[in-house]
């Protein structure tokens, strides 16, 4: 079932996606969302599905010589028959700077990770430590009125702590190739979808990790209020989430409000849909938001 609907989000995105306008008796470019003065709300990645913050939210980048910093604080909790164990993770930063040329550099610094509360086994066990340091590269493909979309890559060096199946870090880099494609709908709606190949990896021994790819589609729909606030509802699901293991499913709802050209907030609320057990009874919320400077 789940293959099916991995296939059919993949073949949406190519069949949607519209033809490059002919440049023979063309007026000058209108710029598209992304290009346009204060455009903030339309670049920002934030929020975004799990521990990490999202690099592949938008298919737009920061304009050249422009830096935007995102920030957030996101709290899990997990319960399970010995109690509940809850995961603090932040600051959550994301540094992107522009290039020009529709490209921008990404830098993910470690973030803070605090586990704590109930000893549920497995990876949920009190711990403190960092994940990952990451590293990106963005490129904006198409910046028209009803259409954009952008190719990304993303790298992640193992200098988080603890690793290991009980710490934030699995030991290993891993490798991320993403496309992102957005759609403007009328009556203020819009819709996102996003593709994900990911060269990842998992704890197997101590010292050791095992490598395995995985697949990441989502699909996000977004409605645009009076008043510079959009509410955004999305799904994605991930194939394998490890080594011989089955598929996960994470839908978030959040609220993201502009507060000034250069000032962009956002509060949301994710849950686990699969596997059913334990992640069911997984849920999580977060606050954050950008500026640029």
């Amino acid at each position: 079932m789940y293959r099916a609907v991995l296939a059919s989000l993949f073949a949406v995105t190519l069949v949607l996606r519209p033809p490059a306008a002919s440049a023979q008796g063309a007026s000058a470019p209108v710029p598209g969302p992304c290009e346009a003065p204060d455009a903030i709300a339309a670049i920002v990645d934030r929020p975004g599905l799990g521990r990490p913050t999202a690099n592949n939210g938008s298919p737009c980048v920061v304009p050249v010589a422009q830096v935007m910093v995102e920030v957030g604080y996101r709290e899990q909790s997990t319960t399970g028959s010995a109690g509940t164990s809850t995961l603090a993770v932040y600051p959550l930063a994301l540094m992107r700077f522009g290039l020009g040329a529709r490209s921008e550099i990404i830098v993910q610094p470690p973030a803070q990770s605090i586990r704590s509360g109930a000893a549920l086994g497995g990876t949920f066990v009190p711990a403190v430590g960092s994940q990952d340091l990451g590293f990106g590269f963005k490129h904006t493909l198409d910046d028209r009125t009803s259409f954009q979309d952008a190719v990304g890559i993303f790298y992640t060096v193992p200098s988080g702590s603890p690793q290991g199946a009980s710490g934030f870090s699995a030991g290993a880099p891993t490798y991320m190739l993403s496309y992102t494609a957005a759609f403007a709908l009328p009556a203020n709606f819009g819709v996102s979808l996003t593709q994900n190949a990911v060269a990842n990896a998992a704890p197997s021994s101590p010292g050791l990790a095992r490598p395995f790819f995985s697949y990441q589609p989502s699909i996000a729909i977004s409605y645009g209020f009076a008043g510079n606030a959009t509410l955004l509802v999305s799904d994605q699901i991930t194939t394998p989430l490890g080594p011989g293991a089955g598929t996960g499913n994470r839908a978030l709802i959040a609220l993201q409000r502009v507060i000034s050209p250069g000032l962009v907030l956002d509060a949301e609320y994710e849950v686990n849909a699969l596997p059913a057990a334990p992640s069911a009874r997984q849920h999580a919320f977060g606050i954050g938001g950008a500026f640029t400077l």
